[in-house]
């Protein structure tokens, strides 16, 4: 006998919906705030398991202008040091650009103000004919990698921009190879630990140094 159903706990919303939308916008900030804050957390553990830094450096607040930083390795053959690159991969943490979640979202339709984010960055790149999103920084902010001014009265956080992630990974990827040889235990492993040096090899990246604290399910994909 079919049972008498009383009542379903479903709520639908209309596509439009201000509250669906609100409530949309805040999980989403919630959960890039809390991914952001273990990718970090994860950089800091290789960082102490391959003891290249002291616990007082890596729990330093940081350097004002990482993104400075990064154009200046970038653009120059003088190597960071090892606390230089801890604020570096700190900066890229928090702003590894966006790549549609294509990942695990095959079917989803992409967001369309991050669509319009990654439009505004491609156009900023080509106004000040750079390739990188540091270097793009630094211009948009006035600010020479390799001169010794460091702050702006100019905003970038406001310019609504979202940098490609293949542009932001390429760009980290550049910037850890130059350092090969230079800085100890920055090497070719590490670069693949944190980031999948391709396709075939990406799957378990992450375990190419082994670090006992960090735990991770089986359907992750790439570096940390």
């Amino acid at each position: 006998k079919d049972p008498n159903i009383l009542g379903c706990g479903t709520v639908t919303f209309p596509a439009d919906d201000c509250l669906a939308s609100v409530r949309r916008d805040f999980r989403r900030t919630r959960r890039n705030i809390r991914s952001t804050r273990l990718r970090i957390s994860r950089i800091k553990s290789l960082l102490s398991h391959l003891g290249v830094l002291s616990d007082d450096q890596l729990n330093d607040k940081g350097d004002a202008a990482p993104w400075k930083l990064a154009a200046q390795a970038i653009v120059s053959d003088s190597p960071l040091t090892w606390e230089e690159i801890w604020h570096v991969l700190r900066w890229y943490a928090h702003n590894r650009g966006y790549d549609g979640n294509r990942r695990w979202s095959k079917i989803a339709e992409e967001d369309d103000e991050d669509t319009e984010k990654v439009t505004n960055a491609i156009a900023l790149m080509k106004e000040h004919g750079k390739s990188t999103m540091a270097e793009t920084v630094c211009a948009e902010l006035n600010v020479d990698p390799l001169g010794t001014k460091k702050s702006s009265h100019l905003p970038y956080k406001t310019l609504n921009v979202a940098f490609p992630r293949e542009v932001v990974v390429n760009e980290v990827k550049t910037l850890l190879s130059k350092h090969i040889g230079k800085l100890d235990k920055l090497d070719q492993d590490f670069i693949d630990t944190l980031i999948a040096s391709n396709e075939k090899s990406g799957k378990r990246a992450w375990e190419t140094i082994k670090v006992q604290s960090i735990k991770l399910p089986r359907r992750y994909f790439g570096g940390l």
